[in-house]
């Protein structure tokens, strides 16, 4: 299918663990245009990454382990270079109230994953562009 996937991450909706939070995520797919129609609505374009890795799925759990890299020049993603020589991991699963069983699974994957992956929690506030 062509298009873009887009996602927006919202506000944090509320702590649950010291390892665990909720966050209201839409991911959407639209249209070439979604940069016009932007910047009708008043929107700058700040800078352009791209998120180059793999996702892994279980039944409930979205492992992504993916570089983000810089985009030289608008739209051209031939070049791109790694902001950081680390990757993200991220975690995700859709549950429908917070005594959902299944987030002891996502706290367990988290804990087995300790040893190797530094686990810090993402603040989108501390991240720039440089």
């Amino acid at each position: 299918s062509s298009g873009i996937n887009a996602e927006y991450g919202g506000q944090l909706d509320i702590q649950v663990h010291d390892k665990l939070a909720t966050r209201t995520v839409v991911r959407a797919q639209v249209g070439a245009n979604i940069q016009t129609f932007l910047l009708d609505l008043g929107f700058k374009l700040d800078y352009e990454v791209v998120m180059k890795g793999k996702r892994y799925k279980t039944k409930q759990i979205e492992t992504t382990i993916y570089k983000v890299q810089k985009v030289p020049k608008q739209g051209d993603v031939s070049s791109t270079t790694d902001i950081s020589s680390q990757s993200l991991v991220e975690m995700t699963m859709q549950v429908h109230n917070l005594t959902d069983p299944s987030i002891s699974e996502l706290l367990s994957l988290a804990e087995t994953l300790k040893p190797i992956v530094k686990l810090e929690k993402y603040d989108p506030n501390r991240t720039t562009a440089k």
